[in-house]
């Protein structure tokens, strides 16, 4: 099970809040910055454009991946270091067959994946090909993902200026009519504003989001190839754990060889 990104719920919870905060702050109705037809221009019409720009099947396989931008991607990287130095061992001790016991407490199905193939004796060069070619499709449906948010947060400020010109058109064509003008002024601002919040508070940072995630998955995906095939050709756990520190940042790596050397001398006391 992947977890909840709790920070991508409350980015989106304070930037509204602080919106909020700022629409209320005046002294006037709130209910002037809520326009149904200037919701429909800039959202609707938007979403539309997208509909127009790609096919059913791409947005509901996007949809999904959009999803990720609310769960944690992939294990943490610590965490698989832990797992491969315990099925290194294991595998040491008693043979590869043994890992077969293993996979069924693995979360990871990638990981799962690549060693069933180690079990089932396929070569070094195919799984690493098998895996390889796993993670390039990931890339392409992440990829899918955070254009079509980054298509949408194009489209958006763009609807927001055309129900600009709509609320000028019918302002221009009132000027004797003061509710007319009043209306239409408000339209040609609101659609502005509703544009410029969809593409900047949530459909651009999401994009981003997906994009880092997905970056982070892939290295961790690596790690997992590489603890993989190592595991296959017996390397000794020892060198299996050095190999997979090399893809931490020199401080996470300093505290993970701190944690490993209290938990050793823990042991070691017992």
């Amino acid at each position: 099970m992947k977890k909840r990104d709790i920070l991508t719920s409350i980015g989106i919870v304070v930037g509204f809040g602080l919106v909020f905060w700022g629409m209320s702050s005046g002294k006037t109705n709130l209910m002037i910055f809520f326009d149904p037809a200037s919701i429909a221009i800039t959202v609707g019409g938007s979403f539309a454009a997208l509909l127009i720009a790609y096919p059913i099947s791409e947005m509901k396989r996007a949809m999904k991946v959009i999803g990720q931008s609310f769960r944690e991607s992939t294990m943490a990287r610590t965490e698989i270091i832990s797992s491969f130095k315990n099925l290194s061992m294991k595998a040491r001790r008693e043979g590869l067959l043994s890992l077969d016991d293993e996979m069924e407490q693995l979360t990871d199905e990638f990981l799962k994946k690549g060693l069933q193939m180690v079990v089932d004796g396929l070569e070094p060069e195919t799984i690493k090909e098998i895996m390889e070619l796993e993670i390039g499709e990931m890339e392409r449906r992440h990829s899918d993902g955070t254009n079509i948010l980054k298509a949408w947060a194009g489209y958006a400020p763009a609807f927001g200026m055309i129900g600009t010109l709509i609320g000028l058109i019918q302002m221009l064509a009132n000027l004797t009519d003061s509710t007319a003008l009043a209306s239409g002024m408000g339209k040609a601002l609101i659609t502005t504003f509703y544009g410029a919040l969809l593409a900047n508070l949530i459909l651009s940072p999401m994009a981003q989001n997906l994009s880092y995630k997905s970056t982070v998955e892939v290295n961790s995906r690596e790690m997992m190839i590489e603890g993989v095939l190592a595991i296959q050709s017996g390397v000794n756990p020892r060198i299996v754990e050095e190999k997979l520190t090399s893809y931490l940042s020199p401080a996470a790596r300093a505290k993970f060889i701190e944690e490993g050397a209290k938990e050793a001398g823990v042991t070691e006391n017992v």
